[in-house]
């Protein structure tokens, strides 16, 4: 009998002695096989079947097992873990998350465990938690996380700005139309007028002449009548009859010559207003005034966080060696052609490669071996081809390589940027960068600075855009990055001992670039605030003979060519 007042807890309710105990594991599946033990440890009613199999299981095997005469007659459906509070498994709501499988990063139950994961390694949670919270992977989970955030906080930025960017074209364009409506009001207003002035003119032209014939007849027709008054009075003589009558014969000639003249001036303009059919056709047009259309995107650049405080694990090599190719690859250049797109110059061609997907895309074979691309702007980019000493233009519309233009250079051309429309050049058999604009023409050439020269062998090169562009030479020979003005002086010069023979230098946001030490197995990091050289990837990492790197911001991976390899390291953040 209950007690009055007082609630009975139903999942504390008692089962008699003699009701049957079905197997929980199996009854998630919809079986209903009868109980034969209990786990203590996992607090759950088994069949014969899921106790062999419990038993067998390595993280369960030493599990406190009763057998049916001494399991519980009933156990809370509502209950506390072994481990202390958890939480309780989204799937099976009534119990504790116990457990945690590595292999698929899923947290569960037992009952998540028996159908999900039995061929998983399993971690039971009470086993490891304490060893994980005092561990590396736990501590660095925080800076993980403090640079996701920082990263966000950049794209929070960055949309607010192309909000802004948005709302300000908007309203920029809005102004346009409607100043360019207020043109063609006023044009229109102005052509009214000077239309109305022409056929006001038109008309009193017409009329004046009109009024001047008009007037010519009335005088002549007046002498008219008063010759006849004067022919047909009768209070003059015969004689004066005479000489007026001869008088009159003489004007008639005179009028008849001059009604011969009126008669050629009887006549006006016709005329008629013809709509104008440049007109006619706009106001007919669906697109009368202008047209709206997208000329471009605003973008803002992924952020890019202080690479020196990220740790990096290595990632699947992307394999680059295509059915065409029938040597091994030469990889000398990569160059980020879009987010996630590499272009890499290999031996006789150029690819385009997706880091995602990790397929080489499109192909183009080249008439000569290519050493260093950039990529520019248009769709287009820039190959050097030491052999043929030329630069060769290439299109990236679509995605699509295809051979253009190619400018003829000196001999041995090397390394190759893009600023502002122009090409830098480097050269090796008469060292020396040369400024070339892209229809070919020579601007200036970069060769010694304060009477010393300034390259021994200027492999590589890029441009920082920070507040002041500034272009950055590697010297392999004198294991030196330079960086230089725009107009060629020098303003700095980059040496580290962990640096040995510098190939590849790449910017990779204002401030920061990388540097591969080919002889020193490595990839540096040089910052522009500090002007320090830090190795942020090296032998441990799998570097041997690094040529050329790349970071792409939107995958958060660096990838590295490694000399005379058919695949790309890949790493990323961890």
């Amino acid at each position: 009998m209950e007690v009055p007042g007082k609630k009975r807890d139903p999942n504390l309710e008692k089962v008699s002695a003699n009701a049957t105990i079905y197997c929980q594991t199996c009854g998630e599946g919809g079986k209903r096989d009868v109980a034969e033990g209990f786990c203590h440890t996992c607090e759950e009613y088994m069949c014969a079947p899921c106790i062999e199999y419990h038993k067998r299981l390595k993280i369960s095997r030493n599990h406190i097992m009763l057998s049916k005469d001494k399991m519980p007659s009933f156990y809370p459906s509502i209950k506390k873990s072994a481990i202390a509070d958890t939480e309780y498994c989204k799937d099976h709501p009534k119990e504790m998350i116990k457990f945690y499988c590595p292999t698929h990063g899923d947290l569960g139950c037992g009952y998540c465990v028996v159908l999900d994961h039995r061929s998983c390694k399993i971690d039971y949670i009470a086993d490891v938690a304490k060893e994980f919270v005092i561990g590396n992977e736990f501590k660095e989970l925080e800076p993980s996380i403090k640079r996701a955030e920082k990263l966000l906080s950049g794209y929070i930025i960055n949309v607010n700005e192309l909000s802004c960017e948005v709302e300000n074209q908007a309203m920029y364009e809005i102004d346009r139309l409607k100043r360019f409506r207020a043109e063609i009001n006023t044009y229109l207003e102005r052509r009214e007028k000077d239309l109305l002035e022409n056929l006001q003119k038109m008309k009193n032209e017409d009329e004046n002449v009109l009024h001047t014939l008009k007037t010519d007849c009335e005088f002549t027709k007046t002498g008219l009548e008063s010759m006849r008054t004067k022919l047909t009075s009768a209070n003059i003589s015969v004689n004066q009859r005479y000489m007026t009558a001869r008088r009159a014969r003489k004007e008639l000639r005179g009028i008849n010559d001059k009604l011969e003249t009126m008669a050629d001036r009887m006549k006006a303009r016709k005329y008629r207003f013809t709509k104008d059919a440049d007109t006619e056709r706009l106001m007919g047009s669906k697109m009368g005034i202008g047209t709206l259309k997208e000329v471009g995107e605003f973008r803002r650049e992924i952020p890019v966080p202080d690479l020196s405080t990220v740790r990096w694990k290595n990632e699947a090599d992307i394999h680059v060696r295509t059915l065409l190719d029938m040597d091994a690859c030469c990889i000398t250049s990569l160059a980020l052609f879009s987010p996630g797109l590499l272009l890499v110059a290999d031996w006789n061609s150029l690819k385009l490669v997706n880091i995602t997907a990790r397929t080489v895309t499109t192909r183009l074979r080249l008439p000569a071996y290519p050493f260093d691309v950039c990529v520019l702007p248009d769709d287009r980019a820039a190959v050097t081809l030491p052999n043929k000493s030329i630069i060769q233009l290439v299109s990236t519309k679509g995605g699509q390589l295809s051979r253009g233009k190619e400018i003829k250079v000196s001999s041995e051309c090397c390394g190759i940027a893009s600023y502002n429309n122009r090409l830098y050049v480097s050269y090796l058999s008469n060292p020396c960068i040369e400024v070339i604009s892209l229809d070919g023409h020579i601007l200036s050439t970069f060769r010694i600075n304060d009477g010393n020269y300034l390259f021994q062998t200027p492999n590589f090169l890029t441009v920082s855009a920070s507040t002041t562009p500034t272009l950055y030479v590697s010297d392999n020979a004198t294991n030196t990055v330079l960086q230089l003005s725009m107009n060629g002086r020098v303003l700095q010069k980059y040496r580290d001992k962990q640096l040995l023979s510098p190939q590849s230098v790449v910017a990779v946001c204002p401030g920061q670039l990388l540097v591969c030490g080919q002889s020193s197995n490595n990839v540096m990091l040089l910052t522009e605030r500090d002007g320090k050289l830090t190795e942020i990837l090296g032998q441990k990492d799998g570097l041997i003979n690094p040529y050329s790197v790349a970071f792409c911001p939107r995958t958060r991976a660096i990838v590295v060519c490694v000399f005379m390899n058919d695949s790309l390291k890949v790493l990323k953040e961890k």
